[in-house]
């Protein structure tokens, strides 16, 4: 647990080696390529290792701070697609997971929740930020810089990262 720069509570996991080099293992296998030479001679492969880890660096941060299991492993082997369905009682929560520069989009799901968490790949930290309601979250949302292509696809980018709740303030209401 800390604090950030704003003094908000945040909570930061280090990813486990052993985790990144399954979740390195499960992109391989994807990818349809036999090891991580291959696919740093693909551009395209090694964006998708990125966002890949980046995603699923999030998932952990997540199901470790609610210290449950909901990652199905064998899905998350086996299915490219694969997404984890969290919830927290009856609400369903969206995991929006960047990377410092970047701005989360949030895409147009169903949710009740959404936290936002900061991963950084070079530490194999995950930082959960906090998060918001749904209708809180679309009022907050910029779609500006989002072409009209990517407004089908999200509502926006997110930025108010001040407004975000900590996440031990979570409940049921």
């Amino acid at each position: 647990m800390s604090y950030s720069a704003e003094g908000a509570f945040t909570v930061k996991y280090k990813i486990d080696y052993s985790k990144y080099e399954w979740l390195k293992k499960i992109t391989l296998k994807n990818l349809g390529i036999s090891n991580l030479y291959n696919l740093r001679d693909r551009f395209e492969g090694q964006a998708y290792l990125e966002r890949f880890l980046v995603r699923s660096y999030g998932e952990l941060a997540l199901e470790k701070y609610f210290d449950q299991p909901i990652i199905d492993l064998d899905q998350k082997e086996n299915n490219k697609d694969y997404s984890p369905a969290f919830f927290y009682g009856d609400k369903k929560i969206a995991l929006f997971s960047f990377t410092a520069g970047q701005y989360p989009k949030i895409n147009r799901d169903k949710f009740d929740i959404g936290v936002f968490i900061l991963v950084n790949l070079d530490y194999r930290t995950s930082e959960i930020l906090g998060f918001l309601d749904f209708s809180l979250l679309l009022q907050l949302v910029d779609n500006k810089h989002l072409s009209p292509l990517q407004r089908k696809l999200y509502f926006g980018e997110f930025k108010e990262f001040v407004q975000l709740v900590p996440i031990n303030e979570i409940s049921l209401r």
